[in-house]
């Protein structure tokens, strides 16, 4: 019985450590991210820079960009930091 409390207890403390360490904001650094609009697809920005593979950009629901500007072909600068699996975007201005 002993044996199953410690178990119950390891598995409580295992799951809520993940919680914990949840970032609850963004980081304070952020990367720069120029380029070539490849697609939009919901809130998923996939861009090309001139020097480097294509990267995907998540626009977060409470970021207030002009949709219809974000077109493929458009130029596009983003300011994001790095999440987990994916860029998350701060700021985004599309250059006309």
């Amino acid at each position: 019985m002993n044996q199953v409390k410690r178990i119950l207890i390891s598995l409580v403390f295992l799951f809520g450590i993940p919680a914990i360490a949840q970032q609850s904001g963004p980081p304070d650094k952020t990367v720069q991210i120029s380029g070539t609009i490849l697609s939009l697809s919901g809130n998923i920005l996939d861009v090309k820079p001139a020097a480097s593979p294509a990267v995907w950009v998540t626009i977060p629901a409470d970021l207030h960009v002009d949709r219809s500007a974000l077109k493929e072909g458009a130029n596009v600068s983003a300011q994001a930091y790095w999440a987990d699996t994916c860029y998350v975007a701060t700021q985004i201005s599309v250059q006309k």
